[in-house]
């Protein structure tokens, strides 16, 4: 099974905040797609929360260092939508035609690490 977090119930455009996501997209291996209120928040607890649903892959546009290496560790596959906006069907078209990049631990900082805005000068909290 495929999640992806989207912004509203509607599931239609992806959220930009895996951890802060309100609602899942869930994809079956047929295609189907059902749009759940996700009960937790916070990256490190959506992690069970997506494991319990059976879930294998997610593909997203951001997440924090720790519930990264929580869904690998969790053998989840995490695939990179970009930062732009981007609409749950064209995300899903693009993981069908293979043109998605798969985050690994050697490209995790590349894809989906900050500008350095914040980051270099620490104390921002946010874990990355």
């Amino acid at each position: 099974m495929i999640a992806v977090p989207v912004k509203t119930e509607k599931g239609d455009v992806i959220a930009p905040l895996f951890g802060k996501a309100n609602y899942f997209s869930l994809i079956d291996a047929q295609g189907h797609i059902a749009t759940r209120e996700c009960s937790v928040q916070g990256g490190m607890n959506v992690v069970p929360w997506l494991q319990n649903l059976g879930v294998k892959t997610v593909l997203l546009n951001h997440v924090g260092e720790k519930p990264f290496h929580a869904l690998l560790g969790a053998g989840i596959d995490i695939y990179y939508v970009g930062k732009e906006r981007i609409m749950l069907k064209e995300a899903l078209d693009q993981l069908y035609k293979g043109t998605l990049e798969k985050v690994t631990v050697m490209n995790y900082m590349k894809l989906l690490g900050d500008d350095g805005d914040h980051h270099d000068s620490g104390g921002c909290g946010c874990g990355h």
